[in-house]
């Protein structure tokens, strides 16, 4: 009897098996669409300017931070103060 049972279990796992493995072979698989690559947009330098006269927008360029003592990243605005991104310190604009 248990000879029988073996068999009989060992044939309903290989037929489970054996289905499962026919069924996931042949899911449909999804199709996957790339996302869109960004277009290439130029600048529009009239509106930058307004931008920068605005203060909006600032500029940036590596400058002598009087706080720590050596050149850092600053942004620049159009009369010439700048303001630290590293510490935040604000820098009147220098006479030219």
């Amino acid at each position: 009897m248990n000879d029988e049972l073996t068999v009989a279990v060992g044939s309903w796992t290989a037929f489970m098996l054996t289905g499962a493995t026919l069924i996931a072979r042949n899911w449909p698989v999804w199709e996957r669409t790339p996302f869109p690559k960004p277009e290439a947009q130029g600048v529009d330098l009239v509106s930058l300017d307004d931008l920068l006269d605005g203060g909006e927008v600032e500029a940036n360029d590596d400058l002598w931070c009087p706080t720590e003592q050596r050149p850092r990243f600053h942004a620049v605005r159009r009369d010439g103060s700048a303001r630290c991104w590293t510490c935040g310190t604000e820098s009147l604009a220098v006479a030219a």
